[in-house]
């Protein structure tokens, strides 16, 4: 057997052979399985109950968007449902703007930028499941109650509140010609006198 000696040209193609196998090793054992388009992707389970998501990179806009949901599963109304979706177009623009300084620098900055990008999708991604879940649990779509009133009978309601609405006008109209009348009468009988 041969020994290795250290000051040997060979031994930068040793540690160069060695620091590849371990990069190659990380790299393989590090990577998540992606679905291939054959592959259909796995349900997301709306009904089961999941933990309130944790942000890693914690942004005013994250937690913004999570006392909104909070809010909105206390209280479904169409404001607070608003108030959600907003949050979630200002959390997807801090997302546009880090993925902008991303391409815009490079080495540590780059970095950091594109490493809170991904931290603030995931949980943007996460937090739209605990909204939709919110949303089909208390049953709520955003869209008002319907009417079941038949058609003849809105008409006839909507005719009733004209007809309530043209007399009221018409009382005040012969209110204010009252008033004239008497102001122009006095103003007459003031100036004979």
């Amino acid at each position: 057997m041969k020994k290795l000696l250290l000051d040997s040209p060979k031994k930068y193609n040793a540690r160069f052979i060695l620091a590849a196998s371990i990069v190659c090793a990380i790299t393989f054992t590090a990577c998540d399985r992606q679905t291939t388009a054959g592959e259909p992707t796995p349900p997301v389970n709306l009904t089961a109950k999941t933990p309130e998501p944790i942000a890693k990179t914690r942004t005013f806009e994250t937690a913004r968007l999570g006392a909104a949901i909070d809010k909105f599963e206390k209280a479904p109304t169409a404001d607070n449902q608003s108030s959600v979706k907003l949050a979630f177009a200002e959390l997807n623009g801090e997302i546009a703007e880090l993925e902008d300084r991303a391409v815009k620098t490079d080495g540590a900055t780059r970095a950091e930028a594109l490493a809170k990008s991904i931290n603030l999708q995931k949980y943007r991604d996460a937090e739209r499941i605990r909204f939709t879940k919110a949303q089909i649990g208390t049953g709520f779509d955003g869209n008002p109650p319907t009417d079941s009133r038949s058609g003849m009978q809105k008409m006839k309601d909507a005719a009733v509140n004209v007809g309530d609405k043209v007399e009221d006008g018409a009382e005040k109209v012969g209110k204010t010609l009252e008033k004239g009348a008497k102001n122009t009468g006095e103003a007459m009988k003031n100036a004979t006198q």
